[in-house]
């Protein structure tokens, strides 16, 4: 039943945010796992029915930040967080993370008349060791906001690495650049996948609305079955054919299974991850799973 209600309010989101405007973010990423480094460029572009001449935004404090578009200046603004500058009415406002974030101040030279498009630069070292949840967790899980190591790379709205201006939802693309022997893997559609100079680029596209943009990396082995017009993919961290093929066989038993009693899966794809601690976790197109 849980999986059931899952799809069904996935179909209802997507049918309710479909047409609307939502802040998009085109985001090109260089990680250093071995540094614990990431670099990110992200042009954002605000909706006109969003924009405004001053708005405000939180970013792990972890992470500097810089304007990369003339007349268009971003602030540190060291007064307190609170809901109304990110439209939110509840004046308690508070964040559901364990690390500090930074509030930004970004003005626009001129009063915005349509949507704004600019571009932002972050770079600094996120690692926040994983650490053991309370005794009342009886499978011993663990959890990290956001890590960045030779292990392996965890980013998600818990680390705030991307800009967060408000509670809306967002779409986005994530173009990657890791090591050859590592990938990544995100919400959405892969249209770019190759080794260049040493390399690897990954590109993911999630033109559906989405609450959070995930960065999940690792030296992974890939298995793929294609399954209609959805691609059930495996990543694990150890090469294992006949486990990925139970995982890939098994998902897509379940999909055809829902498909016949509520609709269409309504991602292009669903991918199974191997954590590289205990976790259990289900996002929008993939699992993490310990």
């Amino acid at each position: 039943m849980l999986k059931k209600s899952v799809l069904i309010m996935l179909l209802l989101v997507s049918a309710m945010f479909a047409g609307q405007s939502l802040i998009n973010h085109q985001l090109t990423a260089t990680v250093d796992p071995v540094n614990h480094y990431i670099e990110v460029t992200d042009k954002i572009t605000i909706p006109a029915n969003q924009a405004d001449q001053t708005m405000h935004f939180l970013l792990v404090s972890d992470l500097t930040v810089t304007s990369e578009t003339p007349g268009v200046t971003v602030s540190l603004d060291k007064s307190e967080i609170k809901g109304k500058d990110f439209g939110i009415d509840v004046e308690d406002f508070t964040l559901s993370s364990s690390i500090t974030q930074n509030k930004y101040k970004v003005e626009f030279k001129n009063k915005p008349e349509g949507d704004v498009v600019f571009t932002l630069k972050m770079k600094g070292k996120i690692h926040y060791e994983v650490k053991q949840l309370g005794e009342g967790y009886a499978r011993g899980f663990s959890q990290s906001p956001g890590i960045i190591c030779e292990k392996g790379v965890y980013l998600g709205s818990s680390t705030y690495w991307v800009p967060w201006f408000n509670e809306n939802l967002i779409t986005f693309e994530l173009t990657t650049t890791l090591p050859e022997s590592w990938d990544v893997v995100s919400q959405g559609k892969r249209t770019r996948h190759e080794i260049k100079d040493g390399k690897r680029i990954t590109t993911w596209n999630a033109p559906e609305p989405m609450e959070e943009v995930y960065l999940i990396a690792a030296k992974f082995h890939e298995y793929i079955l294609n399954v209609g017009a959805v691609d059930v993919m495996a990543f694990l961290r150890t090469p294992d054919e006949n486990l990925a093929n139970k995982y890939l066989e098994t998902t897509a038993q379940y999909l055809e299974l829902y498909r016949k009693l509520i609709g269409p899966y309504p991602f292009s794809k669903f991918a199974l991850i191997e954590n590289f601690w205990e976790t259990g976790y289900g996002m929008a197109s993939f699992t993490l799973l310990g």
